[in-house]
């Protein structure tokens, strides 16, 4: 398997050397309107369905064809993925990242095709191979969760529930949350423990939750890196008993979430509005193919919430 996807890469990466439009003779421009494609890191989890919703939409209002794709969490699918949509000659292409070195070749073919890759949510490695990265600073994120929590707890040990290790957003997190927990403006806290979960799900959170609070039973805070596998790492705290002894945070702030702020499941969220991040993504291709200067980073505005201002929010407020 891992062979042919190889091989697939390898000949439509050829394909582009030699002659981008000769390879498919249907192109998005002929039929008179444009076609970006779309290449999630897997459209399952919660912020891309929400990024989605938002290109469908503003896809609809700009009239504008948008083809997507579904890597299914495989850096070698999402490369094939990237390589056929430069086959079929789309007119702009928006990528998450799997892995931030994986997609860079595909991405310098599709800039020797002039097809612009805008990243998004995920950046990757080589920021030449792309026009634009549209997306969330993540260093600043796992700075105000530090923040929070040093404010509102301000002294325990700290258990960490992050997504998969590779990705670059769970380790610019981390580096960020870490810089501020333990220093001067927060000696009593520290983090005791931490663990990935690659599959984002709520079995896998509530798994490695159990886990975590058996290596440390006296944690006063869970660091849920994660809303995917959030109601999973609540469910943990809930069955060793724990319930009210430790403070949650979490991240994405999916709809979901309101009501776990709320009733006090969760102490801080951080809601990424995922359908204003795709909507806006979709703007900037489209406009850079207008010919419109496009900078090379656009940030997308986050909105923080805890019990405190929880109550004027709606869960279209999140969306």
């Amino acid at each position: 398997m891992r062979i042919n996807r190889l091989g697939g890469i390898a000949a439509a990466a050829l394909c582009v050397g030699l002659a981008a439009t000769a390879c498919n003779s249907s192109s998005a421009s002929d039929k008179g309107e444009k076609t970006i494609g779309v290449s999630f890191a897997a459209p399952r989890i919660a912020l891309y369905a929400g990024m989605q919703k938002g290109i469908e939409a503003e896809a609809e209002k700009l009239g504008v064809k948008v083809v997507f794709t579904d890597a299914g969490g495989d850096p070698l699918k999402q490369a094939n993925d990237i390589n056929d949509l430069i086959a079929k000659n789309v007119d702009g292409i928006l990528v998450s990242a799997i892995d931030a070195k994986a997609v860079v070749a595909p991405l310098n073919a599709a800039k020797a095709a002039h097809i612009p890759v805008m990243t998004v949510a995920r950046d990757v490695e080589d920021k030449s191979s792309r026009a634009s990265y549209i997306g969330n600073d993540w260093g600043k994120s796992g700075q105000q969760i530090a923040e929070w929590t040093c404010k509102n707890v301000g002294k325990g040990k700290i258990v960490m529930v992050k997504g998969p290790s590779a990705a670059p957003y769970v380790q610019e997190m981390t580096k960020a949350y870490k810089a501020v927990i333990g220093s001067a403006s927060c000696p009593g806290m520290s983090v005791a423990h931490e663990v990935n979960v690659s599959a984002l799900t709520s079995e896998e959170g509530l798994k490695a939750t159990k886990a975590s609070l058996s290596a440390v039973p006296d944690a006063k805070v869970v660091y849920a890196n994660l809303d995917d596998f959030l109601t999973g790492v609540v469910q943990g705290i809930n069955e060793a008993g724990k319930s009210g002894q430790i403070t949650v945070t979490g991240f994405d702030g999916i709809p979901s979430t309101l009501a776990m702020v709320r009733n006090g499941q969760v102490g801080f969220e951080i809601a990424l509005q995922p359908k204003k991040w795709g909507a806006t993504a979709l703007q900037t291709m489209v406009g850079k193919l207008d010919g419109k200067q496009t900078p090379g980073q656009v940030d997308i505005q986050t909105r923080p919430f805890d019990k405190t201002n929880a109550g004027g929010l709606t869960t279209a407020d999140l969306e």
